[in-house]
């Protein structure tokens, strides 16, 4: 028991009980020994707390776990932030209180499932390469368990993982880190509280950890992920015509962006980027928003994402009917 507590932060809403339990279950198997579980209910409508707690006795018996539930519904984002509170000041096992030392937390959703070697290939990885912040790779199952991809890599084309030091400009442009798929050294991630409004809680971890060490990558498939209509990220989610468009992939990241700016008062560094990205951002709005005098800029900008550039660039310009198909092309090929 000499070996680093890791705390498994589970956020639940509304689950699929079928789902959850395999979930319970594949946490349950884990191979690594120092482990402890803190879930949190999100004021689900579906299911008691009762029905929770009974599948939670059932099917968690290697480890100590707390239950506990919001008397509001508040989005998955604060839902992790108070559960990244709750581990850091009071770990479940009486015995690990008051100890943050050598101590991480691994996000968990409620609908996937973990190889029983998660953990202990983890922590081998982050201890190894002294980073802050280690993640794997996925493969993809349907809503029944049936693998539909070895590797998020084959299953969405464009996508690819980074790792090193300074990977934040590429998460802030893009997020690659999945937190199902993560484990983040404890203190660093109560350093990301408040998390940041507009920004997914993995994506803002991520950033966080970058900014203050090494974020190294273990090219394995260490979670089933369960791709189902429900959800809460995916390609172009939300995003069906160019206005959806312009508000959730422009005008909601540019917000975002601006947000983090704000935040980052002491890093030089960060601020710089952001402010040269963040007029890349107000460029494609301004083309996005008909103004033509914006196309040189958005050539001077294509380094940052070419594929989304050149999408933009001819796609915007099409009649809506044919970018709605264009999107829906998109979505079903996984591009």
């Amino acid at each position: 028991m000499n070996k680093p507590l890791v705390t498994v932060l589970l956020a639940l809403y509304n689950p699929n009980m079928i789902w959850l339990k395999e979930q319970l279950v594949s946490i349950n198997n884990q191979t690594y020994e120092n482990i402890e579980l803190l879930i949190c209910d999100d004021c689900s409508s579906s299911v008691d707390e009762t029905t929770i707690e009974v599948l939670l006795k059932k099917h968690i018996t290697r480890f100590p776990y707390k239950f506990f539930r919001n008397e509001t519904n508040q989005g998955a984002n604060r839902t992790f932030e108070l559960l990244t509170m709750k581990a850091y000041h009071h770990p479940c096992n009486q015995a690990n209180q008051n100890r943050n030392e050598d101590h991480y937390f691994a996000y968990c959703d409620q609908d996937d499932i973990w190889e029983s070697n998660k953990i202990n290939t983890l922590i081998d990885s982050i201890i190894k390469n002294n980073a802050v912040l280690v993640y794997s790779d996925m493969s993809i199952i349907d809503s029944n368990g049936k693998q539909v991809s070895t590797s998020i890599t084959k299953y969405r084309k464009r996508f690819k993982y980074y790792e090193g030091k300074e990977v934040w400009k590429r998460i802030l442009v893009r997020n690659f880190i999945s937190g199902c798929c993560m484990l983040v050294r404890a203190d660093i991630a109560y350093k990301a509280i408040p998390f940041e409004y507009g920004m997914q809680h993995d994506r803002w971890l991520s950033f966080v950890a970058s900014i203050n060490g090494q974020i190294t990558f273990v090219n394995e498939p260490l979670v089933r992920y369960r791709q189902h209509n429900s959800n809460q990220t995916g390609i172009l989610k939300g995003v069906f015509d160019k206005q959806s468009y312009i508000e959730i992939r422009l005008k909601k990241h540019l917000e975002m962006l601006q947000s983090v700016r704000n935040r980052m008062n002491e890093k030089q560094e960060v601020q710089s980027f952001l402010n040269i990205y963040i007029e890349h951002v107000e460029t494609r709005l301004k083309y996005a928003s008909g103004k033509a005098s914006a196309f040189i800029k958005m050539l001077g900008y294509i380094k940052y994402n070419i594929p989304t550039i050149l999408f933009e660039i001819i796609a915007l310009k099409m009649p809506d009917k044919i970018f709605k198909r264009i999107i829906r092309i998109i979505i079903e090929k996984n591009l």
